[in-house]
């Protein structure tokens, strides 16, 4: 089969490798589409993988081989990735005690989804309800981790809210803000391209930080500052503009990853005692919320897909995301 190798930072080789041999829960999934993550696009950058690796987690597929213990599937099923079973009250992320997000793609992992074939534990896959197409379920992973940001956040009705980047997971913020009952939802984003995806996803307003003073047109809007800000940019100020724009006792949500230093002055807020937490991944429970929302078409997925290219075009496509100002929101991938 062809699949995307990692070779050494900042390239992916796409060459031959076996078919991938099942274990006897696992079922083979001929990919159809995998969408390019922002977290491989920096193990990509930054070299936070090992060489031979095939990354790819966002995918859709169809069941072509099961193993003898695999129960609840059919061949020829469309198939995504799921979080796993939901065990109420136990719905705890599975990570170490001192997990470093940025050392994940050194944890051992089956071989991913850039590629035409890949096995996966039958627990980790969901049969694709028939409302839902192949393009719009590719991106139901990062929709399960806003669910899972918004869920945590104590985001309440008639709050102001602020996303600051408009990639894909900003972009879910805003429709799912909006969803519960957000009194605004305003946006900070460089790429012209991205900030009118997000007026069309339900944006009341987006702001350009490069041209404007993000925190000063907040707050000329909201009198006192945000309720809540979801950090989604990862870039070198977000933080800190997130940080400054809430109000006091308001509330900010950290959902990006920023693999470089980030700008960090606390006497502009601390005097505000705003509250900060973190968020990473999301629970089994999660995806099921996610997939719902895709199905009864309360979330759009699909608008955001700029670009389709196929296998042998993943290099270009993984350097062109790297460009600041590119105009693409998701890239997704057709693996066969």
């Amino acid at each position: 089969m062809k699949a995307a190798v990692f070779q050494k930072e900042n390239l992916l080789e796409v060459g031959e490798m076996p078919i991938p041999s099942l274990g006897k829960d696992e079922v083979l999934i001929q990919v159809r589409y995998c969408a390019i993550c922002g977290s491989d696009l920096h193990r990509y950058a930054f070299g936070m993988v090992k060489p031979g690796t095939v990354m790819g987690h966002e995918y859709v597929g169809r069941v072509v081989e099961m193993g003898p213990e695999v129960k609840g599937f059919s061949m020829g099923d469309r198939v995504t990735r799921w979080g796993g079973r939901i065990i109420p009250g136990r719905d705890l992320p599975k990570f170490p005690p001192r997990f470093s997000a940025k050392e994940r793609g050194f944890l051992e992992e089956r071989s991913g989804a850039y590629a035409e074939y890949m096995a996966v534990k039958s627990e980790n896959l969901y049969q694709v309800p028939e409302e839902v197409a192949d393009l719009e379920v590719v991106l139901l992973e990062p929709l399960a981790v806003v669910v899972h940001a918004m869920r945590i956040s104590k985001i309440r009705l008639g709050d102001q809210v602020v996303v600051l980047g408009a990639g894909p997971i900003g972009l879910f913020a805003v429709q799912c803000a909006g969803l519960t009952g957000a009194l605004g939802v305003y946006v900070s984003e460089m790429d012209p391209a991205r900030r009118n995806m997000a007026l069309r996803l339900g944006a009341q307003e987006a702001f350009d930080p490069s041209i404007v003073d993000l925190v000063k047109e907040i707050v000329k809007r909201t009198e006192i500052g945000a309720d809540i800000a979801f950090e989604c940019a990862g870039a070198r100020s977000t933080l800190q503009q997130a940080l400054e724009l809430v109000r006091m006792g308001g509330r900010v949500m950290v959902v990006s990853l920023a693999w470089e230093q980030a700008d960090c002055l606390p006497v502009e807020w601390v005097g505000r005692e705003v509250e900060m937490k973190t968020c990473y991944g999301h629970l089994n429970s999660d995806w099921a919320i996610a997939l719902s929302l895709l199905q009864e078409k309360k979330v759009q997925s699909a608008p955001m897909i700029s670009t389709i290219v196929g296998l042998k075009e993943i290099q270009g496509a993984f350097q062109a995301l790297l460009q600041p100002g590119s105009g693409i929101v998701q890239t997704v991938v057709q693996c066969s």
